[in-house]
């Protein structure tokens, strides 16, 4: 098990590319270089802009930003699996982020998730499986659960996306953004993606 604690996401992303390379196990999944169980706990969850060796652009991390809270040009969306999220958390009827909100301002839990029975057969399986979050003296704290992330080209862009649900869940409760931890049951990098990453963390 990898435990990384940093506010910064950037820093947050290289240290995971580090850590998994050198100290996580070889998985028997050919695919990937190597693998592990991997908690991310930010005290001080803020927004930057993406490290330029990420490979997916601001750009798109900012319409993925704007659509994961309004819905706005899907279209634009360049990541399938962030619409999925958009709809299984906001669509109505029984929105669950709705749901969360209220319970969260009635000093309860809220919890939501995007794993549903049909996704055993989709092309498309949610890989950020639930949310849990909570009034903790003035600040929401956001629990983010991922059955797996590909560290190299999505780990920085999930964090981009869920820190701004946890963002807006906070304003809507009208509270300060507390602690955003991120669990990965199964953290990765690619055969693929070896070599980018060993010319990230080499400088």
């Amino acid at each position: 098990m990898i435990i990384i604690e940093e506010n910064n996401i950037n820093k947050v992303w290289k240290n995971a590319l580090e850590k998994l390379y050198k100290n996580g196990y070889i998985p028997q999944d050919s695919r990937f270089f190597k693998m592990d169980t991997l908690i991310i706990e930010m005290n001080e969850p803020e927004l930057c802009e993406p490290d330029s060796q990420f490979p997916m652009d601001k750009a798109n991390i900012d319409i993925i930003n704007n659509f994961i809270i309004t819905g706005e040009n899907e279209e634009k969306v360049c990541h399938e699996w962030t619409k999925l999220y958009f709809h299984r958390l906001f669509d109505n009827p029984n929105s669950q982020i709705e749901y969360m909100i209220e319970r969260i301002k009635k000093d309860r839990v809220g919890i939501a998730c995007n794993w549903i029975k049909d996704d055993q057969k989709a092309e498309i399986k949610p890989c950020m499986l639930s949310i849990t979050a909570s009034n903790e003296n003035g600040k929401v704290n956001f629990q983010l659960h991922s059955r797996a992330c590909n560290i190299y080209d999505k780990l920085l862009m999930n964090l981009q996306e869920f820190i701004t649900v946890q963002k807006y869940i906070a304003s809507r409760c009208r509270l300060k953004t507390g602690k955003f931890t991120m669990f990965i049951d199964y953290a990765q990098i690619s055969v693929k993606d070896k070599k980018k990453v060993e010319d990230i963390i080499s400088k």
